[in-house]
């Protein structure tokens, strides 16, 4: 639950709703105080897609669920939809499907960073001649700006790829009877000094 400019206090993606891409980043950018420069978004058929000009990708997946044992696990384009979807099944449902939608992004990076793919133009074109036709970016991010951040990400590893989901203290209901995870507000303004000064690594959970 944030503070949504124009709609007051309730579900943060309820800001896709109400005024699309600029409502959900001026949400999020009021909520951690760091400016967002870019976005991008796709749809079910361009996730899969993604995931597929890769060759598929390595989840590190940390609850097991009757389909995917916890652990390594290859998806592709058709999986990895079907993984980063479930809930219900899972001790934390929304909580736990965003930690599963993080371990696709990180097996993404890491994998459209590898030297097999960074390296080889032919491959890397293609990944991000998949991208601009899968997702729908904003104005001021081209083809060349994607390219030349990529390739100046060379030195990045999977390892080296860390995310950090937004402080929470319990479940709740908001007033139209949707259920919420209560943000931390202390917490939250940890994380966002952490983010504003490029101090990740003092920030405590």
């Amino acid at each position: 639950e944030a503070d949504i400019p124009g709609h007051g206090r309730t579900k943060i993606n309820a800001a896709y709703a109400y005024g699309q891409s600029p409502l959900l980043v001026s949400t999020i950018q009021d909520l951690v105080g760091v400016k967002i420069d870019h976005i991008a978004k796709t749809d079910f058929e361009g996730f899969k897609n993604l995931t597929d000009a890769l060759g598929g990708v390595r989840v590190n997946n940390q609850e097991a669920s009757p389909k995917y044992p916890a652990g390594p696990v290859d998806l592709d384009g058709e999986q990895a939809l079907d993984y980063v979807r479930e809930r219900k099944t899972l001790a934390e449902g929304d909580i736990s499907r965003g930690q599963r939608q993080q371990a696709w992004l990180k097996a993404m990076m890491a994998e459209t960073l590898s030297p097999g793919v960074l390296l080889n133009p032919s491959k890397l074109n293609g990944v991000i001649d998949a991208g601009t036709k899968n997702t729908t970016v904003d104005n001021s991010l081209s083809t060349g700006t994607i390219r030349r951040e990529a390739i100046r990400m060379r030195g990045i590893r999977g390892g080296d790829i860390h995310f950090v989901t937004a402080p929470f203290s319990g479940y709740g209901t908001a007033p139209n009877g949707g259920a919420i995870d209560i943000l931390d507000e202390q917490g939250m303004s940890r994380l966002s000094d952490a983010l504003r000064t490029d101090d990740m690594a003092s920030y405590e959970g």
